[in-house]
């Protein structure tokens, strides 16, 4: 999917009715009406992957059940027929019996490589159909999980190579792990692009006549980023290098505290360079990353989604994914019809800077409707959001990080 990140809330602030602020400063109405759109687009397809695999476990019982039954019908006629001719002891039957034990042999053998053959080709051909629905549900959820997925821990991380820039960003809430594939719009990354200028010290040995070790500031701008790692506790990994890669110093740390390596010694640890470094400079860096982030992913792609630690697609779970987040939007939902004048509605208002305010909202009967086409599961969803008409509104604890 292409398109940078959308950042909401920068210039708008979020509010219920009685002008408390929403837990997340995001457009929730918007986020709730496209949930309710993936909801009902992602369940069906879940439940043909279901449907699928019921008929054609159905289908291989039945194929295995007849090849077993041919085998138990050979060997209980040799049986038989071994038992006869004992019991008539006559040599003359021996070669009649051969025939007919050959004759049953070829025939069934025939069948059954027939019967095998069938159930091959349903297993061989199972795992296309599954990949082709999974591939269709993961394209659905893609544009929603990269930023719809309220109180989530978010991982992002970035490699530099000859063959470009690639990078990963991994959420997780509650049970619930998603992965996303990150393109990013630049083939190479220096230190200047992504935090601008920036010096650490190191030793040197500088005079005319006697040389002496001296501390020099080196400018790091033009040196290549080979890896990045950047979390929403606002942790971060920095590895960088010069073009000639014989000089690597990495940057680790987070809030405001940093720590600098030059190879595997750290130059915050001594005593005379630590005192060379801008800490205040440092301190900024996970506020560039952030923002290089935002502004620079060029496409996302949804690669894999998980359930305590299972995949998600493959094990039929992605209803239950959607129980999780149903659980969080569920408090706000709930939120806004204790804190809102119409109890139908699901209203918030959104606050620009110069303080003018609008209103938008969604019915609790139209949520209901849309939830109650998709069947069982979107009836449940609704219950969990507690627009079920049988729902009343009560105090829920936020879940919402």
């Amino acid at each position: 999917m292409k398109g940078c990140l959308a950042i909401q809330g920068a210039f708008m602030k979020y509010i219920y009715q009685d002008s408390t602020e929403l837990p997340v400063q995001r457009d929730f109405i918007e986020d709730l009406k496209t949930f309710l759109d993936i909801t009902s687009r992602v369940i069906p397809l879940e439940n043909s992957i279901i449907e699928i695999k019921c008929k054609h476990k159905e289908a291989l019982h039945e194929l295995k059940s007849r090849i077993e039954g041919m085998n138990n019908f050979e060997e209980k006629l040799e049986i038989l027929l071994r038992k006869l001719v004992n019991e008539v002891d006559i040599e003359d039957v021996i070669p009649c019996t051969n025939a007919v034990l050959q004759t049953c042999s070829e025939n069934l053998g025939k069948r059954r490589e027939i019967l095998e053959a069938e159930c091959a080709k349903i297993e061989n051909g199972t795992p296309n159909e599954y990949k082709k629905l999974g591939g269709e549900i993961l394209e659905v959820l893609s544009r929603f999980l990269i930023s719809g997925v309220y109180g989530a821990e978010k991982r992002f991380e970035l490699s530099s190579s000859t063959n470009g820039i690639s990078g990963e960003m991994e959420g997780w809430v509650l049970g619930l792990q998603y992965h996303y594939r990150l393109g990013f719009t630049e083939e190479a990354l220096t230190v200047e692009k992504l935090l601008g200028n920036l010096s650490l010290p190191g030793w040197t040995r500088a005079g005319i006549l006697r040389k002496e070790e001296k501390i020099k500031m080196q400018d790091l701008s033009e040196f290549l980023i080979t890896f990045l790692e950047y979390d929403t506790q606002k942790n971060v990994r920095i590895a960088l290098e010069n073009k000639k890669a014989n000089r690597k110093f990495r940057i680790e740390g987070g809030e405001h505290r940093y720590f600098v390596y030059e190879d595997d010694k750290e130059i915050t640890a001594d005593k005379e360079l630590g005192t060379f470094i801008d800490m205040e400079s440092l301190a900024r860096i996970s506020e560039k990353v952030q923002a290089y982030f935002r502004a620079n992913i060029r496409t996302y792609t949804l690669s894999k989604v998980l359930l305590d630690e299972e995949d998600a697609v493959s094990t039929n779970q992605i209803f239950d994914c959607l129980k999780v987040i149903a659980e969080q939007y569920g408090v706000i939902v709930q939120e806004c019809m204790v804190k809102g004048r119409n109890k139908e509605e699901i209203t918030i208002k959104m606050e620009e800077a110069d303080g003018t305010r609008t209103e938008k909202y969604i019915t609790r009967p139209e949520i209901y409707t849309q939830l109650a086409e998709v069947g069982s599961e979107g009836i449940e969803i609704a219950g969990i959001l507690g627009v079920d008409s049988r729902t009343q509104i009560k105090d829920r604890k936020y879940l919402i990080v």
